[in-house]
């Protein structure tokens, strides 16, 4: 009987120790996640960023072209 008790709380401590393993493991994997999730956001803002600019940049210079284009219509005309 004395065996038995000690086999369940060897078990019991076994598995708390598991536990406690596993809870670990989680909160890594959950701030892991979230460090990854601001860096995407990060990264994304960074890119819609650059975008917007490389956008802004074509449109001036298109703006450009086409106000050049139609002063030498209006020239003609």
């Amino acid at each position: 009987m004395a065996q038995s008790a000690r086999s369940a709380d060897a078990a019991a401590d076994f598995s708390a120790s598991e536990r406690d393993e596993a809870m670990v493991e989680v909160r890594q994997l959950i701030t892991d996640l979230r460090d990854a999730a601001q860096d995407g956001r990060a990264l994304a803002l960074r890119y819609a960023e650059v975008l917007q600019n490389v956008v802004d940049e074509y449109c001036i210079e298109f703006e450009k072209r086409a106000e050049a284009a139609l002063a030498r219509l209006e020239s003609v005309a």
